[in-house]
């Protein structure tokens, strides 16, 4: 068991990382509520609205636009179920946002057989030497932040990183069902 960490002591990796950022999403839903008059929005009419606009302006997107022009690699792969639920189907609609600003960011679906050797929980792996595991509550809100380091302790995450990374499929190549009801 590793450290609990702060939101300002997890938010201030993002920028003091020196090689790389990777991280594993395993859930079909996040509850963000920053996240959701966008989220409803798009599920109601398909409309993105402020999103482009945020991806250009959030705070987010400039660090990763700004740290890639550094040399830093920011890297993600989502394990997803299909049809796709509604938020990673909003999710993979803003994931170019991401991807213009420094992200490769790839999909893996839930169905592909080594997800059965990938663990259950969302995490970031920073630098290839810590990593920050991300707990949810039952309605899928992230509550706690958990760091985790050691040689012995990290290396299970860098084989699922690896794993993870050898059987995803770039966004760019990755045509996901989505759900019946988002075609209307």
């Amino acid at each position: 068991m590793g450290r609990f960490l702060s939101e300002e002591e997890f938010s201030a990796q993002f920028s003091g990382f020196e090689r790389s950022a990777w991280k594993l999403e395993v859930r079909d839903r996040y509850n963000v509520p920053e996240e959701a008059e966008t989220l409803h929005r798009f599920l109601d009419t398909g409309d993105l609205g402020r999103s482009k606009d945020h991806a250009r302006t959030s705070p987010w997107h400039r660090n990763v636009t700004a740290t890639t022009r550094q040399g830093k690699v920011w890297q993600r792969v989502r394990v997803v179920s299909e049809p796709l639920s509604g938020y990673i189907a909003w999710e993979h609609a803003v994931t170019r946002f991401n991807i213009e600003a420094g992200e490769d960011i790839r999909w893996l679906p839930r169905s592909h057989p080594s997800v059965a050797e990938l663990p259950d929980l969302d995490f970031w792996l920073f630098d290839d030497s810590w990593v920050c595991v991300l707990h949810f509550d039952s309605d899928d809100v992230p509550r706690e932040l958990e760091r985790i380091d050691g040689t012995d302790e990290v290396a299970p995450y860098l084989r699922w990183r690896d794993i993870a990374w050898k059987h995803a499929v770039p966004h760019n190549e990755f045509a996901p069902q989505v759900p019946g009801w988002f075609d209307n």
